[in-house]
C-alpha cells in the first residue's frame, strides 16, 4: 500500500488474509509464457522502491527486449519514473482505490504481472484480479500472500532487500549481480550551489516510522557547526512539509546562511539528482534520497536505528551505513513494525561516532570560507518530490 494508514493495515491484515485465502483456493498456477508482449510491475510505495526495482527491470528487459514494459505506480513515483534508465509505460494510479487499479490492469492486457511490495496482501488480491496471464511476488512468512501468486520467491528479512529483488528477477532467466541505476541527470537546480565544498543533508524521513528514524535535532545541528568551523557548506535538502524540522536544526546551528541554508521545497528530484553527483557527501537518515545517490555513485553516509544498514542501507561502494548502537534497533523488515522503545533507538547513534565518519570521508579541509548566500537565479519550474 502507498504510504498506508495504521487503520489500513488493519484491515490488509485481518480482512486481506481471509480474502487471500480464499482467492488462492480457486486458483489453479500458471508458468511463465514463452514469449510476453508485455509486463508490469507494481509499485505503490515511494521513490527509493522504486530506484531499488531498476535492476529488475534491466533484467526484464534484458530477457524479453521486445516486449513492452509497464510500471504502475503512485504519484509519489511520479517524478522518480522520469529517472529511470530505460523507456517502460508508466502509470500513475490511485492505490487506494482497488477497483481503479484493478481496470487499469485489466485494460493493459498484461501477460506478466510482478508485485514487488513484500507484505501487502491487497495488492497480492489486486494481481489475481488484474487478468494477467501470470503473476509473480513474494513469498513472505507470516504475511499469507503468496495464495494470489502462479509464481512465488521467497523473502527473507535476513539480508538486504536487493538480494530480495535479484531472487525475483531469477525467475526470468539467470542474473548474477543486480544493480539499481538512474539516468544521469540533465537538468540543473535554480541557483548556483558551491558543489566542491557542499556537504548535503537529508533530516526528514518518510512514511509511517519517520520519527523513530530520525537523528535528533541537536546533533544536526552540532553536526553542521563542526562541518562549517571546518570550512564545509552545510546544506539540507527535503520537501515542502520538511521546512519546519529544518528550521528547527538551522536556529539550533546559529549559522550564517552563506555557510548553512535550506534546500527543502526548492528542487525537483531531478534537480536534487544533478546536486548529488556534485557535491562533496551526502549524510542521510533511512530515506528513499538515500538509494538514488547510490545509484548515481555519489558518496552516501546513512544513519540507521529502526532499520538496519545491511537490510535497508543505501549500497555502493561509495556508501557507508551507521547503525544505532541500541539493543532494540533494527527491529523494522518490511515498514509497518512497531516497538515500545522505538523512539529511543537514533538518540543511541552519538554525535562523535557519525563526526568522526564523516570526517573521514570528507578528507582535507577546503581552504577558502568566504563564500556567497545561495542566490535563486531563475524561477524553480519543478515541483518538488516525496524523499520517503
Amino acid at each position: 500500500m502507498a504510504r498506508s494508514t495504521e487503520i489500513e493495515r488493519k484491515l490488509d491484515r485481518y480482512v486481506g488474509i481471509a480474502l487471500v485465502g480464499l482467492a488462492g483456493a480457486f486458483h489453479r498456477r500458471r508458468q511463465l509464457p514463452a514469449m510476453p508482449r508485455r509486463i508490469g510491475i507494481l509499485q505503490p510505495t515511494a521513490i527509493g522502491d522504486l530506484i531499488l526495482n531498476t535492476g529488475l527491470l534491466a533484467h526484464l528487459r534484458h530477457c524479453f527486449p521486445q516486449a513492452e514494459l509497464h510500471v504502475f505506480h503512485g504519484p509519489t513515483n511520479t517524478q522518480a519514473v522520469a529517472l529511470l534508465p530505460l523507456a517502460v509505460t508508466n502509470h500513475c494510479c490511485n492505490f487506494k482505490d482497488i477497483h481503479q487499479i484493478v481496470t487499469t490492469l485489466r485494460l493493459n492486457r498484461l501477460d506478466i504481472l510482478i508485485d514487488c511490495t513484500s507484505w501487502s496482501r491487497l495488492m497480492s488480491l489486486v494481481c489475481h484480479l488484474s487478468g494477467a496471464k501470470t503473476t509473480v511476488g513474494f513469498l513472505s512468512p507470516g504475511q499469507h500472500r503468496h495464495f494470489c501468486f502462479d509464481i512465488a520467491v521467497p523473502y527473507s528479512g535476513k539480508h538486504h532487500e536487493v538480494e530480495n529483488l535479484r531472487a525475483l528477477a531469477g525467475v526470468f532467466g539467470p542474473i548474477e549481480t543486480y544493480v539499481p541505476t538512474v539516468r544521469q541527470p540533465d537538468q540543473p537546480p535554480p541557483m548556483e550551489l558551491p558543489y566542491p565544498r557542499l556537504v548535503l543533508m537529508h533530516v526528514a524521513p518518510g512514511g509511517s516510522r519517520a520519527r523513530q528514524k530520525s537523528w535528533p535535532t541537536a546533533n544536526w545541528a552540532n553536526l553542521a557547526r563542526n562541518l562549517v568551523e571546518r570550512g564545509w557548506v552545510v546544506a539540507f535538502s527535503g520537501v515542502d512539509r520538511d521546512q519546519d524540522t529544518i528550521a528547527a536544526v538551522l536556529a539550533a546551528a546559529n549559522l550564517p546562511e552563506s555557510h548553512c541554508f535550506s534546500l527543502a521545497g526548492r528542487l525537483s528530484l531531478a534537480e536534487l539528482a544533478y546536486a548529488l553527483i556534485r557535491i562533496k557527501i551526502f549524510i542521510t537518515v533511512d530515506t528513499g534520497v538515500s538509494h538514488l545517490a547510490t545509484a548515481l555513485n555519489c558518496n552516501v553516509i546513512g544513519l540507521h536505528g529502526p532499520t538496519r544498514f545491511n537490510r535497508w542501507g543505501a549500497i555502493g561502494s561509495n556508501a557507508t551505513g551507521l547503525d544505532a548502537p541500541h539493543p532494540d534497533a533494527g527491529y523494522i523488515n518490511h515498514g509497518y513494525e512497531r516497538h515500545a522503545r522505538g523512539d529511543e533507538i537514533m538518540a543511541s547513534l552519538s554525535l562523535d561516532t557519525v563526526l568522526r565518519t564523516v570526517l573521514e570521508r570528507l578528507g582535507s579541509c577546503p581552504a577558502d570560507t568566504s563564500l556567497p548566500a545561495p542566490e535563486s537565479n531563475s524561477a524553480n519550474g519543478g515541483s518538488t518530490f516525496d524523499a520517503s
